[in-house]
This record gives structure tokens, C-alpha cells and sequence, in this order.
């Protein structure tokens, strides 16, 4: 799978997550414990197969502290990561990607929360 068809998966997941956690909150119902951790578990894996895909694709040498941090403080290492395996003539672009894709994570989360809010 190419690395912006998981990147759709992953908005896709956190419209499904979005609207999950929107339709409980609406009902006053507290979010199972079991689901918090399985949906954290979904989210730092397709953000580590995103990762793995994109190093793959750019020969970049993975190490195995990145592979932890990317699963555990995702926020810290993709940008990191960024800044690594880019060219330098490519790191201002990548960011300016990044943050682009952070205002679709944020359009994905409220496309998932809008129905439910609409017909509570």
C-alpha cells in the first residue's frame, strides 16, 4: 500500500473514531476501557506503517529507538523523522505537508463528530 493511501486510512479511521467517541459522549456514556486502549493500539500502528512505508520507500536506515518513539510520541519522532530522511531542499516542504495533513486530521474529526452532534 502506498503512503498516501494509508494516510486515508488513517482519516478515515479518526472520522470512525471521532464519531464513536462523539455518539457515547451524546448518550452519557463513558467509553469502554477496552476501547481506549484498542483505538490508541490502531492509531500508533498506522502511523508506524506509514513510517515503515515511507522509510522503505526512501531507503532511509530505520533505527530501533525511532521505531518506538514513532509509536509512542508519534508527535515528536514523524517530525524528527521529517527532518532526517528528506533531502534538504525538501524539509521546509515536508513540514508545510505535515501541517497540511494536520488540518485534514482535524477536518476528518469533525466530518465524524457532525452527524452525531446534528442529530442529538
Amino acid at each position: 500500500m502506498k503512503t498516501n493511501q494509508i494516510l486515508a486510512v488513517f482519516l478515515l479511521y479518526l472520522a470512525a473514531l471521532s464519531g464513536m467517541a462523539s455518539y457515547l459522549d451524546a448518550r452519557g456514556i463513558a467509553e469502554p476501557q477496552w476501547s481506549v486502549v484498542l483505538t490508541s493500539l490502531a492509531g500508533s500502528l498506522l502511523i508506524f506503517w506509514w513510517y515503515r512505508t515511507d522509510s522503505t520507500l526512501r531507503s532511509y536506515r530505520r533505527s530501533p529507538l525511532l521505531n518506538v518513539a514513532v509509536v509512542a510520541v508519534g508527535f515528536l519522532a514523524v517530525p524528527y523523522y521529517l527532518l532526517r530522511s528528506r533531502e534538504r531542499g525538501q524539509r521546509l516542504r515536508s513540514f508545510m505537508k505535515m501541517l497540511g495533513f494536520i488540518v485534514l486530521m482535524i477536518g476528518a474529526m469533525l466530518v465524524g463528530a457532525l452527524p452525531v452532534v446534528l442529530l442529538s
